[in-house]
Protein backbone atom coordinates (compact mmCIF):
# COMPACT_ATOMS: atom_id res chain seq x y z
CA UNK A 1 0.00 0.00 0.00
CA UNK A 2 1.40 3.18 -1.08
CA UNK A 3 2.09 5.58 1.94
CA UNK A 4 0.35 9.44 1.41
CA UNK A 5 2.02 11.97 3.58
CA UNK A 6 -1.14 14.40 2.36
CA UNK A 7 -3.75 12.25 3.56
CA UNK A 8 -1.53 11.59 6.43
CA UNK A 9 -1.29 15.34 7.28
CA UNK A 10 -4.85 15.89 7.20
CA UNK A 11 -5.13 13.32 9.75
CA UNK A 12 -3.05 14.87 12.06
CA UNK A 13 -4.59 18.29 11.86
CA UNK A 14 -8.29 16.96 12.61
CA UNK A 15 -7.05 14.82 15.56
CA UNK A 16 -5.29 18.08 17.09
CA UNK A 17 -8.59 19.99 15.95
CA UNK A 18 -10.58 17.42 18.04
CA UNK A 19 -8.13 17.33 20.80
CA UNK A 20 -8.53 21.19 21.21
CA UNK A 21 -12.38 21.44 20.40
CA UNK A 22 -12.71 19.10 23.25
CA UNK A 23 -10.47 20.56 25.79
CA UNK A 24 -12.02 23.90 25.13
CA UNK A 25 -15.43 22.76 25.08
CA UNK A 26 -15.32 20.63 28.02
CA UNK A 27 -12.97 22.33 30.26
CA UNK A 28 -14.34 20.17 33.12
CA UNK A 29 -13.97 16.95 32.00
CA UNK A 30 -10.03 17.81 31.52
CA UNK A 31 -9.61 19.24 35.34
CA UNK A 32 -6.99 17.88 37.55
CA UNK A 33 -6.40 17.82 40.96
CA UNK A 34 -3.39 19.25 42.00
CA UNK A 35 -3.60 19.25 45.84
CA UNK A 36 0.41 19.55 46.60
CA UNK A 37 3.72 20.78 45.66
CA UNK A 38 6.86 22.32 47.31
CA UNK A 39 4.82 25.55 48.43
CA UNK A 40 1.77 23.77 50.11
CA UNK A 41 -0.28 20.79 50.47
CA UNK A 42 -4.06 20.32 50.60
CA UNK A 43 -4.95 18.79 53.42
CA UNK A 44 -9.22 19.10 53.38
CA UNK A 45 -11.44 21.52 52.35
CA UNK A 46 -14.72 21.67 53.84
CA UNK A 47 -18.12 23.76 54.70
CA UNK A 48 -19.65 24.51 57.75
CA UNK A 49 -22.61 27.27 58.63
CA UNK A 50 -22.16 29.86 61.45
CA UNK A 51 -24.32 32.61 62.12
CA UNK A 52 -26.58 32.95 59.22
CA UNK A 53 -23.02 32.40 57.01
CA UNK A 54 -21.06 29.95 55.32
CA UNK A 55 -17.48 29.21 56.67
CA UNK A 56 -15.29 27.59 54.63
CA UNK A 57 -12.08 25.84 56.30
CA UNK A 58 -8.95 25.39 54.88
CA UNK A 59 -6.71 22.28 56.24
CA UNK A 60 -3.13 22.17 55.03
CA UNK A 61 0.75 22.22 55.34
CA UNK A 62 2.88 25.89 54.19
CA UNK A 63 6.23 24.28 52.99
CA UNK A 64 7.39 27.64 51.58
CA UNK A 65 8.00 30.06 54.72
CA UNK A 66 8.05 33.33 51.70
CA UNK A 67 4.37 32.82 51.32
CA UNK A 68 2.73 35.72 52.09
CA UNK A 69 -0.96 35.44 50.80
CA UNK A 70 -3.63 33.72 49.39
CA UNK A 71 -7.09 33.45 47.06
CA UNK A 72 -9.83 30.78 47.03
CA UNK A 73 -12.09 30.82 43.84
CA UNK A 74 -14.59 28.56 43.00
CA UNK A 75 -14.13 27.27 39.21
CA UNK A 76 -17.40 27.38 37.20
CA UNK A 77 -17.59 25.66 33.55
CA UNK A 78 -18.58 29.10 31.76
CA UNK A 79 -14.84 30.09 33.55
CA UNK A 80 -16.72 32.86 35.64
CA UNK A 81 -14.73 31.99 38.40
CA UNK A 82 -15.87 33.37 42.01
CA UNK A 83 -13.53 34.51 44.36
CA UNK A 84 -14.27 32.75 48.17
CA UNK A 85 -11.76 34.29 50.16
CA UNK A 86 -8.63 35.86 50.38
CA UNK A 87 -5.61 36.51 52.94
CA UNK A 88 -3.28 39.27 52.65
CA UNK A 89 -0.67 38.19 55.58
CA UNK A 90 2.52 35.29 55.61
CA UNK A 91 1.47 31.82 56.44
CA UNK A 92 3.54 30.14 58.74
CA UNK A 93 5.36 26.92 58.14
CA UNK A 94 3.83 23.96 58.90
CA UNK A 95 0.52 23.03 59.50
CA UNK A 96 -2.71 25.61 59.20
CA UNK A 97 -6.30 25.61 59.75
CA UNK A 98 -7.48 28.91 57.94
CA UNK A 99 -11.73 29.65 58.38
CA UNK A 100 -13.27 32.04 56.07
CA UNK A 101 -16.95 33.46 56.14
CA UNK A 102 -18.90 34.23 52.89
CA UNK A 103 -22.73 36.06 53.29
CA UNK A 104 -25.40 33.21 52.37
CA UNK A 105 -26.97 35.91 50.12
CA UNK A 106 -23.81 35.70 47.61
CA UNK A 107 -23.73 31.91 47.81
CA UNK A 108 -27.18 29.87 48.57
CA UNK A 109 -28.53 28.19 45.36
CA UNK A 110 -26.36 25.44 45.73
CA UNK A 111 -27.67 25.26 49.07
CA UNK A 112 -31.43 24.64 47.63
CA UNK A 113 -30.53 21.98 45.29
CA UNK A 114 -31.14 18.71 46.67
CA UNK A 115 -28.33 16.47 46.03
CA UNK A 116 -24.55 15.68 46.36
CA UNK A 117 -22.54 19.02 45.17
CA UNK A 118 -19.26 19.05 44.25
CA UNK A 119 -17.36 22.33 43.50
CA UNK A 120 -13.78 22.97 42.00
CA UNK A 121 -11.93 24.74 44.58
CA UNK A 122 -8.80 26.38 43.14
CA UNK A 123 -5.67 28.13 45.93
CA UNK A 124 -3.62 30.56 44.46
CA UNK A 125 -0.66 31.48 46.62
CA UNK A 126 1.57 34.30 46.52
CA UNK A 127 5.37 34.60 48.08
CA UNK A 128 7.20 37.60 48.81
CA UNK A 129 8.27 38.18 45.52
CA UNK A 130 5.43 38.10 43.72
CA UNK A 131 5.64 35.19 42.12
CA UNK A 132 2.66 32.94 42.29
CA UNK A 133 1.52 29.05 42.40
CA UNK A 134 -1.91 27.72 42.00
CA UNK A 135 -3.32 24.38 43.91
CA UNK A 136 -6.95 23.09 43.08
CA UNK A 137 -9.35 20.13 44.37
CA UNK A 138 -12.67 18.46 44.15
CA UNK A 139 -14.91 18.96 47.57
CA UNK A 140 -18.13 17.33 47.39
CA UNK A 141 -20.51 18.43 49.62
CA UNK A 142 -23.66 15.63 50.76
CA UNK A 143 -26.76 15.91 50.95
CA UNK A 144 -27.10 15.25 54.25
CA UNK A 145 -24.85 18.26 55.75
CA UNK A 146 -26.97 20.47 52.84
CA UNK A 147 -30.33 19.20 55.03
CA UNK A 148 -28.56 20.90 58.15
CA UNK A 149 -27.49 24.31 55.84
CA UNK A 150 -30.99 24.77 54.87
CA UNK A 151 -32.29 24.29 58.67
CA UNK A 152 -29.11 26.20 60.19
CA UNK A 153 -29.99 29.31 57.21
CA UNK A 154 -33.71 28.69 56.85
CA UNK A 155 -33.45 27.94 53.24
CA UNK A 156 -36.03 25.59 51.56
CA UNK A 157 -34.50 23.06 49.17
CA UNK A 158 -35.61 23.78 45.98
CA UNK A 159 -38.79 21.74 44.81
CA UNK A 160 -39.47 21.24 48.80
CA UNK A 161 -42.64 22.92 47.83
CA UNK A 162 -44.55 23.11 44.43
CA UNK A 163 -47.63 24.34 43.36
CA UNK A 164 -49.79 22.04 41.15
CA UNK A 165 -53.48 21.46 39.89
CA UNK A 166 -54.19 24.45 42.24
CA UNK A 167 -52.79 22.86 45.28
CA UNK A 168 -49.42 22.74 47.39
CA UNK A 169 -47.66 19.29 47.36
CA UNK A 170 -44.54 18.62 49.63
CA UNK A 171 -41.62 16.66 49.10
CA UNK A 172 -41.89 13.48 51.05
CA UNK A 173 -39.10 11.66 49.83
CA UNK A 174 -35.85 12.74 47.87
CA UNK A 175 -33.21 9.54 47.04
CA UNK A 176 -30.23 9.93 44.90
CA UNK A 177 -28.07 6.86 44.02
CA UNK A 178 -25.31 5.57 41.06
CA UNK A 179 -27.51 4.12 39.18
CA UNK A 180 -31.42 5.86 39.95
CA UNK A 181 -33.25 9.25 41.44
CA UNK A 182 -36.45 9.57 43.28
CA UNK A 183 -38.82 12.68 44.45
CA UNK A 184 -42.11 11.73 45.69
CA UNK A 185 -44.29 14.59 46.37
CA UNK A 186 -47.98 14.26 48.20
CA UNK A 187 -50.69 17.10 49.07
CA UNK A 188 -49.55 19.15 52.01
CA UNK A 189 -52.45 17.81 54.46
CA UNK A 190 -51.08 14.27 53.61
CA UNK A 191 -47.60 12.48 54.69
CA UNK A 192 -45.35 9.66 53.51
CA UNK A 193 -47.15 6.43 55.57
CA UNK A 194 -50.72 8.30 55.12
CA UNK A 195 -51.09 9.40 51.75
CA UNK A 196 -54.28 9.26 49.13
CA UNK A 197 -52.16 10.96 46.09
CA UNK A 198 -48.64 10.94 45.21
CA UNK A 199 -46.76 12.78 42.22
CA UNK A 200 -43.30 11.05 41.86
CA UNK A 201 -40.40 11.52 39.58
CA UNK A 202 -38.04 8.76 39.14
CA UNK A 203 -34.91 8.87 36.95
CA UNK A 204 -33.38 5.29 35.72
CA UNK A 205 -29.70 6.54 35.16
CA UNK A 206 -28.88 4.60 32.55
CA UNK A 207 -27.98 5.32 29.16
CA UNK A 208 -28.36 1.82 26.85
CA UNK A 209 -31.67 1.15 27.97
CA UNK A 210 -34.69 2.72 25.77
CA UNK A 211 -38.05 3.50 27.21
CA UNK A 212 -39.44 0.82 26.09
CA UNK A 213 -37.04 -1.71 27.59
CA UNK A 214 -38.19 -0.27 31.15
CA UNK A 215 -41.63 0.06 30.28
CA UNK A 216 -41.20 -3.85 29.09
CA UNK A 217 -39.61 -4.65 32.96
CA UNK A 218 -42.34 -2.12 34.86
CA UNK A 219 -45.19 -3.73 33.01
CA UNK A 220 -43.93 -7.66 33.46
CA UNK A 221 -42.85 -7.14 37.30
CA UNK A 222 -46.22 -5.19 38.03
CA UNK A 223 -48.32 -8.08 36.73
CA UNK A 224 -46.22 -10.67 38.43
CA UNK A 225 -46.85 -8.87 41.52
CA UNK A 226 -51.12 -8.93 41.10
CA UNK A 227 -52.00 -10.61 38.45
CA UNK A 228 -55.84 -8.67 38.32
CA UNK A 229 -54.28 -5.47 37.36
CA UNK A 230 -55.92 -4.11 34.28
CA UNK A 231 -53.00 -2.50 32.29
CA UNK A 232 -53.36 -0.20 29.25
CA UNK A 233 -50.86 1.21 26.97
CA UNK A 234 -52.23 4.46 26.01
CA UNK A 235 -49.95 5.76 23.43
CA UNK A 236 -46.76 5.87 22.58
CA UNK A 237 -44.79 8.22 20.11
CA UNK A 238 -42.33 10.70 19.79
CA UNK A 239 -40.42 8.50 21.95
CA UNK A 240 -42.78 9.10 24.80
CA UNK A 241 -44.81 6.13 26.11
CA UNK A 242 -48.29 7.03 28.63
CA UNK A 243 -49.57 4.36 30.21
CA UNK A 244 -52.12 3.76 32.80
CA UNK A 245 -53.16 0.63 35.54
CA UNK A 246 -55.74 0.23 38.20
CA UNK A 247 -56.84 -2.96 40.17
CA UNK A 248 -59.76 -3.32 42.96
CA UNK A 249 -56.73 -5.05 45.86
CA UNK A 250 -54.38 -7.43 45.08
CA UNK A 251 -53.18 -9.26 48.41
CA UNK A 252 -52.37 -6.99 51.23
CA UNK A 253 -52.45 -3.70 48.84
CA UNK A 254 -55.66 -1.48 48.93
CA UNK A 255 -57.16 -0.57 45.44
CA UNK A 256 -54.87 1.79 43.68
CA UNK A 257 -54.49 3.16 40.62
CA UNK A 258 -51.73 5.27 38.27
CA UNK A 259 -50.95 7.11 35.30
CA UNK A 260 -47.42 7.44 34.04
CA UNK A 261 -44.94 8.94 31.44
CA UNK A 262 -41.96 7.23 30.53
CA UNK A 263 -39.57 8.87 28.24
CA UNK A 264 -35.60 9.21 27.33
CA UNK A 265 -34.34 13.29 29.39
CA UNK A 266 -31.44 14.64 30.24
CA UNK A 267 -30.15 12.26 32.92
CA UNK A 268 -31.18 8.69 31.90
CA UNK A 269 -35.17 7.50 31.58
CA UNK A 270 -37.91 9.20 33.02
CA UNK A 271 -40.52 8.10 34.74
CA UNK A 272 -43.51 10.62 35.79
CA UNK A 273 -46.10 8.98 37.55
CA UNK A 274 -49.41 10.11 39.22
CA UNK A 275 -50.88 7.51 41.99
CA UNK A 276 -53.93 7.57 43.53
CA UNK A 277 -56.16 4.93 46.45
CA UNK A 278 -58.87 3.83 44.51
CA UNK A 279 -59.80 4.49 41.31
CA UNK A 280 -59.46 7.67 38.70
CA UNK A 281 -62.64 8.44 37.39
CA UNK A 282 -62.39 9.91 33.33
CA UNK A 283 -62.06 13.32 33.82
CA UNK A 284 -59.45 13.26 36.88
CA UNK A 285 -57.11 10.87 34.05
CA UNK A 286 -57.56 13.25 31.49
CA UNK A 287 -56.37 16.01 33.36
CA UNK A 288 -53.46 14.23 35.21
CA UNK A 289 -52.49 12.69 31.67
CA UNK A 290 -52.01 16.39 30.53
CA UNK A 291 -50.08 18.05 33.91
CA UNK A 292 -48.12 14.82 34.01
CA UNK A 293 -47.08 16.02 30.10
CA UNK A 294 -45.64 19.05 31.41
CA UNK A 295 -43.20 17.78 34.23
CA UNK A 296 -40.46 18.01 34.98
CA UNK A 297 -40.36 21.83 33.63
CA UNK A 298 -43.49 22.77 35.68
CA UNK A 299 -41.31 22.17 38.70
CA UNK A 300 -38.90 24.88 37.56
Amino acid sequence: MKFSFQKFYSKLVILFFCIFLFSFCFPDMVRKKKTENNWFKIEKIFYKTEQRKIEISLKGTVKNPAIVGLEGFELNENSSDILLFQQEKPLPIGSVLLKFKVEVTENKEWIRKVGTTRKWIQIVLKNDNGQTTHLQTEVSIHESDKKQFRKDLSLDAEGESIRLDGRDWRLVSDIDRIDQALLQYVPKSESLLFWNEMLSIHVYKVRASSPSEIYSLLESGKKKECPNILWNLESEKSGKISYSWEHSGCGNLSPSSQIAKLYKGEFGIYNIRYDRRNKINAEDRKRWSELLDLLPLKLD
